[in-house]
């Protein structure tokens, strides 16, 4: 309000969880200290005098935040896609995964791909039922009955992304209350209904990935795949348990039971602002087992290291490092959880071969192979 008090503001913060308003887009809304959260958000007030002091989460923030944001012709976002791809290819990116897919991207994927433009192998995860999407949900079913229609030979369709909890230290879901506290955050989902979009989705063969940052969110996802095996006997897609920031050690070897596969991301380690907030709520005992690589390892489950980008960015090589150093790419000092450290070749394994099992694509490509693309790159 003291900067900009006479024009509605909308900002979103840098995990996309939070959203904050100032006075005039909360009065534009309706917006009041009789305001009701929506099911799976938050609008934070004032303590005393009740009155929303402009910070939403979650749903609240997709409800009266996410909304705002600016659509794009279709010519712009081809020309946005093609700026990032040339850049992806540029630091040895040749295939990736769009979580949260909708039409306006996928559309200018398929174009670039009908004009032979597309250079990276690409992978559609649609968008389902979470907490910060406007989309009505009459859309978003209707684009996954449609999704056939933006396939190609480089554009795999048969990919889901569901929500169970928010951000680590706050929202996420957790088993136990988050360090003086008695809140263990938030879930978005029932095991009924996780258990029955699994069930629906894995009948069809595509692959869904879970937002799960707390343990009791994973546990809700590895208990959803648990039925479903128990159900029909049998697991037909590759699951994906997104973040996988927390695992309860009785779950991890539940993983491979299930094909599970724990992909860690974003990959944010000391010294960071971010994971140093983390430290109060969660307490020195579940800090040190954040993002549990070689546990998930040593229980004989499979890993993959993802970049939840263009969130906390970091190029491949420097994903990487941290994945084996624990530090943030040159640093110093303590590692975040040493005993989570993998060694050089798990790492590299987890951002090829592991990646290309997830994208359907371990047949011809995430490693150098007789009868695979020579998808490759060369380093000095």
């Amino acid at each position: 309000d003291e900067v900009i008090p006479d024009r509605p503001v909308v900002i979103m913060t840098g995990s996309e969880h939070e959203a904050v308003l100032n006075t005039k887009a909360m009065e534009i809304e309706g917006i009041t200290a009789e305001t009701a959260a929506p099911l799976y958000g938050e609008i934070v007030k004032d303590h005393d005098s009740g009155e929303p002091v402009g910070y939403f989460k979650e749903a609240a923030a997709g409800k009266w935040g996410v909304k705002h944001y600016p659509s794009l012709e279709r010519e712009r976002h081809k020309q946005g896609l093609q700026a990032v791809i040339e850049y992806l290819n540029s630091i040895g990116i040749t295939s990736g995964k769009q979580q949260h897919a909708k039409p306006p991207v996928a559309t200018a994927f398929k174009d670039l791909s009908d004009e032979n433009e597309l250079t990276m192998r690409i992978a559609l995860s649609w968008t389902y039922k979470g907490p910060l999407e406007p989309m009505p949900m009459e859309d978003q079913e209707r684009t996954i009955a449609e999704r056939k229609r933006f396939a190609s030979d480089l554009i795999d369709v048969d990919f889901v992304k569901l929500s169970s909890d928010g951000v680590v230290g706050a929202t996420g879901w957790v088993l136990e209350p988050y360090h003086g506290t008695e809140g263990t955050g938030l879930s978005f989902n029932s095991l009924e209904n996780m258990t029955a979009d699994i069930a629906r989705f894995d009948s069809m063969g595509m692959g869904v990935t879970v937002h799960a940052m707390g343990d009791a969110a994973a546990r809700q996802m590895i208990d959803a795949l648990d039925a479903v095996k128990e159900k029909n006997g049998v697991i037909k897609a590759r699951h994906q348990l997104g973040h996988a920031s927390l695992i309860h050690p009785d779950d991890l070897p539940r993983l491979q039971r299930v094909d599970l596969t724990s992909e860690f991301s974003p990959v944010l380690w000391f010294p960071n602002g971010m994971v140093e907030g983390y430290a109060e709520p969660l307490g020195p005992e579940r800090l040190e087992k954040l993002w549990p690589m070689q546990s998930v390892l040593n229980a004989g489950g499979r890993i993959n290291i993802a970049t939840d980008g263009p969130l906390f960015w970091r190029e491949p090589m420097e994903t990487l490092e941290s994945a084996v150093t624990r530090k943030a790419p040159g640093a110093e000092g303590a590692a975040l959880g040493s005993a989570e450290e993998v060694d050089l070749t798990s790492g590299i394994k987890a951002m090829t071969l592991n990646a290309a099992y997830l994208m359907n694509q371990d047949d011809t490509t995430g490693s150098i192979e007789t009868g695979k693309y020579a998808d490759m790159i060369v380093l000095n």
